[in-house]
């Protein structure tokens, strides 16, 4: 039987921005008042966890003035949440019982959605808010959670570079399956145009990584500029990679049930195809 249960930070925060614009504060001071009042950490797992927590505080404070509005309009719609999840599992045939809880926070306005798994077989997704809502940025989160239930997988035990950019690009497609109204042409996802530029460039050089494990790595092809200087780099291999597989005839419910140890080869042999066909229609042209 599925629970998913649905919290945020909303409050919290507008209690310490409150606390902090009443008066100049320094921004030791601020962060004192942002300790007591709200607190949430994302980096609850890197070194030097308070440092990142109060250098993060001082490059949003100023943003969030702008922002404030759509904060304080945000409600959860726990309708929505419920349809999602539900019409995700149509897509993958997947109805293993979820044990969920969605966080939503107020970040940095860099801060990504970031998902965890509890000891009792459940898991936690947090999900911004100081950024404009779009559902299918959410739903590709939910995507993650369904494949990660299904499978039991720890998100933390993120096996390679491979297997994250197989996530990233199940979980693209999905989501614009599930959100029809929208489309990955207007402007959704930025680094999606610009690592278009150079794509056979791209995969060419995130090939020699596929196998590494490492945080640096991971870090590099999602969040921060890879291989080829892009941003995201592994989610646009995903995206193409995913399209190839459904071109091939792949269906989702067969993707979500592909082994995970059988995904870095798979990605590696659709990479090298995605390539050769590339190359023979360059030599056509």
């Amino acid at each position: 039987m599925d629970a998913i249960k649905i919290s945020h930070y909303k409050n919290e925060f507008l209690a310490f921005y409150e606390q902090a614009q009443a008066a100049e504060v320094q921004e030791e001071k601020r962060y004192t008042i942002w300790k007591q009042y709200y607190g949430f950490n994302p980096f609850r797992r890197e070194e030097q966890r308070e440092q990142l927590a109060q250098e993060m505080l001082n490059q949003a404070f100023p943003k969030y003035e702008a922002a404030l509005s759509h904060i304080r309009n945000f409600e959860p719609d726990q309708e929505s949440i419920y349809h999602y999840v539900s019409t995700i599992r149509e897509h993958f045939q997947a109805y293993e019982p979820l044990h969920l809880t969605v966080i939503f926070f107020v970040g940095d306005f860099e801060t990504d959605p970031f998902i965890e798994k509890e000891d009792n077989e459940s898991y936690t997704l947090y999900f911004p808010i100081e950024r404009e809502w779009n559902d299918v940025h959410f739903a590709n989160e939910l995507v993650k959670v369904v494949y990660l239930n299904q499978l039991k997988v720890n998100p933390a035990r993120l096996a390679n570079i491979a297997f994250v950019i197989f996530l990233e690009g199940l979980a693209l497609h999905t989501s614009n399956r599930v959100i029809t109204s929208e489309a990955l042409g207007t402007g959704l996802y930025p680094w999606m145009e610009k690592c278009q530029l150079e794509p056979t460039r791209i995969m060419i050089n995130i090939f020699p990584h596929l196998r590494r494990s490492d945080y640096k790595a991971i870090y590099s092809f999602t969040k921060g500029t890879g291989a080829s200087g892009y941003q995201n780099e592994a989610g646009f291999v995903g995206w193409c990679v995913v399209e190839h597989l459904l071109k091939r005839g792949y269906t989702l419910p067969e993707l979500l049930f592909i082994p995970e140890e059988r995904l870095t080869t798979l990605i590696e042999k659709s990479l090298y195809q995605i390539m050769e066909e590339a190359k023979y229609i360059q030599s056509q042209e």
